[in-house]
């Protein structure tokens, strides 16, 4: 009775440290937070001219550096703490096992943390009225401002749905390709035929779309393209693929096909690699024909390798490949068919120099992007059990 009592006590006070621990790291971490975007706003609303630092910046600066003591006092609290030994007694053993493995990978670390993470400061420039002059920190604070503006303008509802329409199908139409094409290499018997297809393949992925886009050019222009040269000759009509906007979206899916359906054979091939090949000599001796062995044994033995690729490419939805479209698109379709929000951050942010707006409209994109990621790997989950993270 008194064993059974104590450990119920024990796993009290397991829970309530562990929360302990979880609200001080949330709190941490608010506080710096809060007092990055508190120093920000509060230079760009008090301008450069009335700018003192003990005055306006002094307890912002404070708030985010009481954030980094605390969030150090609070990892502290989490190693020392004898209620959280189960969570970080098996940490701490990890960093000491493996502490010249972090010694290595840590200068890639601090590579990504300067070239990736640290210039996204410079998505403060979405919510401020920003000028070159001033500055990011004492450019005009003006909230969500920005974003307003993206959404009253005309063009908004073109851009979006474009991007929209452009993502999903290209998702629909596209996805299943290397799938399928990894299935069939898998069934050819001869293994220097399939490494030929597939060095063949995978070739397009390693040219450019400029590239890309003068193949396409010479293949299909109006006046001089091969394929319409061929077709005039035979008493045809040249077909204006390049500039034509109803066969824009074909363009599209067509080129992606092309391009990017070898290369995504890949993590397939080396998911079916991996299948133990006495199931298929099982299913063979049972009267399973190719198709039912493919159906039954290779797409089960793949389904992570779908399901993963699946959910990062729903999470690219609102990212429409702008190399792509920049490339292909011409006069008659970039303001119609081939303007997406990729093409129109570029419009409005190096052709017209509005930083601001097109920072805002940038960050709206990856947020819904990150939502697109987090509920399809939420929705996959749910139906298969298995999932991204």
């Amino acid at each position: 009775m008194q064993a059974t009592l104590r450990q119920r006590t024990s796993s009290t006070v397991n829970k309530t440290a562990l929360w302990v621990y979880r609200g001080l790291m949330a709190l941490s971490l608010l506080l710096m937070l809060g007092g990055g975007v508190w120093f920000v706003a509060i230079t760009g609303i008090v301008g450069h001219k009335d700018w003192d630092f003990n005055t306006y910046g002094l307890n912002p600066v404070l708030t985010a550096v009481s954030g980094g003591f605390l969030l150090v006092l609070t990892l502290i609290y989490f190693f020392t703490h004898p209620g959280l030994k189960a969570k970080s007694k098996p940490v701490w053993h990890d960093i000491k096992r493996d502490r010249w493995l972090y010694l290595l990978i840590l200068p890639g670390i601090i590579a990504v943390f300067v070239f990736r993470y640290m210039p996204m400061y410079g998505i403060v420039i979405g919510f401020k009225k920003y000028r070159t002059k001033a500055g990011i920190l004492f450019s005009q604070w003006v909230g969500m401002e920005n974003f307003a503006r993206f959404f009253r303008q005309p063009a908004a509802k073109n851009v979006i749905g474009n991007t929209l329409f452009i993502g999903v199908t290209q998702l629909l139409i596209t996805f299943p390709v290397p799938i399928i094409l990894a299935l069939l290499l898998n069934e050819l018997k001869s293994n220097r035929f399939r490494r030929s297809i597939q060095s063949v393949i995978y070739l397009p992925h390693f040219v450019s779309w400029v590239i890309m886009h003068t193949l396409l050019f010479s293949l299909f222009s109006v006046t001089s393209g091969l394929i319409n040269k061929i077709i005039m000759s035979m008493g045809g009509k040249a077909i204006n693929l390049l500039s034509d906007p109803n066969n824009f979206y074909g363009l599209i899916y067509g080129s992606s096909i092309w391009k990017e359906a070898g290369w995504g054979t890949i993590i397939y091939m080396a998911a079916i690699a991996g299948v133990d090949q006495e199931m298929y000599e099982a299913a063979y001796i049972d009267g399973a024909n190719r198709f039912q062995r493919c159906r039954y044994i290779t797409l089960p033995a793949i389904s992570f390798s779908i399901t993963t690729m699946l959910i990062l490419s729903v999470g690219s939805i609102m990212g429409a490949n702008f190399d792509q479209i920049m490339n292909l698109r011409s006069v008659a379709t970039q303001n119609t068919v081939a303007q997406v929000i990729d093409t129109y951050v570029y419009d409005m942010g190096v052709d017209k120099g509005q930083h601001d707006l097109s920072t805002a409209i940038g960050l709206f994109q990856q947020v819904v992007n990150c939502i697109l990621l987090f509920a399809s790997n939420m929705v996959v989950k749910r139906l298969s059990g298995e999932g991204f993270f």
